[in-house]
């Protein structure tokens, strides 16, 4: 594509901008800026005004307004734009604030005169020097809601630091944001996730997605050499490392941290004659200790919420060659809109979900050129996964009986199935394609 005398390609535009091509289809899409006109080919053709509207675009993005917000700014009259632009100051004035506690709270264990060792701690010597620091539970509890709420992937990785157990972590950062269900399930935590793994144990696939939608994903990649080396994180049953084995000749490693979906996984490959070609291994997705740019694409679907979409994409990308390719699907949300009702069912469950939109910076900012991204249809949602839940519960409960704990795995289940009923053109998996630079 080449510059116009009239206008500028979206490819072009995008370059200039910072931006990857996808952001400007994102944005056509969504109505916030549209092209002047359309070239042979369906190329899209920007003139001077669209330019001039990307760049206010862009000044706001930098502000940290939304873009549903953005799109009012731009087109309503100046009394809408006051409004969002003090709905705006209201949110930074929050932000300012829990920073401000954040460094009261980190002032203080300066000033008390406690020791912070600089080699490494752990949980227990941590809390030692708050507590000498005369900070009290309720005091370290709030400094977590701080820290989650401001800087999600930055509370991760803290308490990676801290050396704390995968389980303990995502138990922190929940309770962080949604203490009170979080409380519930942390005085019955042993016996709720050992309910929660048996009832799970019985599915064969552990979340959305279709060997159709793997391939999709796959066929947006390209230029992989002969014999390419894959891994697949997070596999569980490996219906989908299978479906990457078929009609490629990768060399894939499969990884989860649940031995019981591995060995499912491991009856699957001998029955698909694919054991030569694909390595099952149990390994903590933080440590996977690869070497680095030794692989040629890293593959994963659903599973890197666990560490935070950010968080992964940075760990993950040093065992990437140049050019090697991610392909990621995440729970995201697909509309400016965010319904009440799954916004709190979601900001409990998962509060670091993220746009669209935001997505495609993370990975920009990592490093990488977002070649594609698609919403996962709905088939795949309840074609196999959410039918097979539905199955399972009825048994589940007549073998472990009724109790509170058992009740909190069919309604987490029952309730999460309602909201993606009724909220699914607000949010849903969104699978992420792209390559690094």
């Amino acid at each position: 594509m080449v510059k116009t005398s009239s206008g500028m390609t979206v490819g072009r535009l995008a370059k200039k901008y910072g931006l990857s091509r996808s952001t400007l289809l994102y944005y056509d899409s969504i109505g916030l800026l549209s092209p002047q006109t359309h070239m042979k080919g369906e190329y899209r053709l920007y003139g001077a005004e669209e330019e001039k509207r990307l760049a206010q675009i862009c000044h706001y993005r930098k502000a940290g307004i939304p873009l549903k917000e953005i799109k009012i700014i731009l087109d309503s009259p100046v009394s809408s734009i006051s409004g969002v632009l003090e709905a705006r100051l209201k949110e930074l004035n929050e932000e300012i604030a829990s920073l401000h506690e954040q460094r009261e709270f980190i002032s203080g264990i300066l000033k008390s005169g406690s020791a912070v060792p600089s080699a490494k701690m752990d949980k227990a010597a941590w809390t030692e020097v708050l507590r000498s620091s005369g900070f009290s539970e309720e005091d370290m509890r709030d400094w977590h809601k701080a820290f989650e709420r401001t800087h999600p992937e930055r509370h991760q990785q803290f308490l990676e630091y801290l050396q704390i157990p995968d389980d303990d972590i995502r138990l922190i950062r929940k309770w962080s944001a949604g203490p009170q269900r979080i409380q519930k399930i942390k005085q019955a935590s042993e016996r709720y996730m050992e309910l929660f793994y048996d009832f799970f144990s019985t599915l064969t696939r552990l979340g959305p997605g279709s060997s159709k939608t793997t391939k999709r994903a796959l066929a947006c990649v390209s230029g992989l050499p002969e014999n390419a080396q894959v891994l697949d994180v997070g596999c569980g049953t490996g219906l989908q490392t299978i479906a990457l084995a078929e009609d490629t000749d990768f060399q894939i490693t499969a990884v989860d941290n649940w031995q019981v979906a591995l060995d499912r996984m491991t009856v699957l490959i001998e029955k698909a004659g694919l054991a030569e070609r694909i390595t099952v291994q149990q390994s903590d997705m933080n440590e996977l200790g690869f070497a680095p740019e030794s692989l040629d694409l890293i593959w994963s679907e659903g599973a890197i919420y666990l560490m935070g979409f950010e968080n992964g994409v940075s760990k993950w990308k040093e065992f990437l060659k140049p050019g090697g390719w991610i392909a990621l699907s995440e729970m995201t949300w697909t509309a400016d809109e965010r319904p009440a009702e799954a916004a709190a069912f979601w900001n409990e469950g998962y509060p670091e979900m993220k746009s669209i939109t935001e997505n495609i910076a993370t990975l920009e900012r990592q490093g990488f050129e977002v070649v594609d991204h698609f919403i996962l249809p709905q088939s795949d949602w309840w074609d196999m996964f959410y039918r097979e839940i539905e199955d399972a519960i009825p048994a589940f409960v007549e073998k472990h009986g009724d109790s509170a704990e058992v009740r909190m795995v069919v309604e987490s289940n029952e309730k999460e199935m309602e909201i993606m009923r009724k909220y699914h053109e607000y949010l849903g998996y969104v699978f992420y394609i792209a390559r690094k630079k």
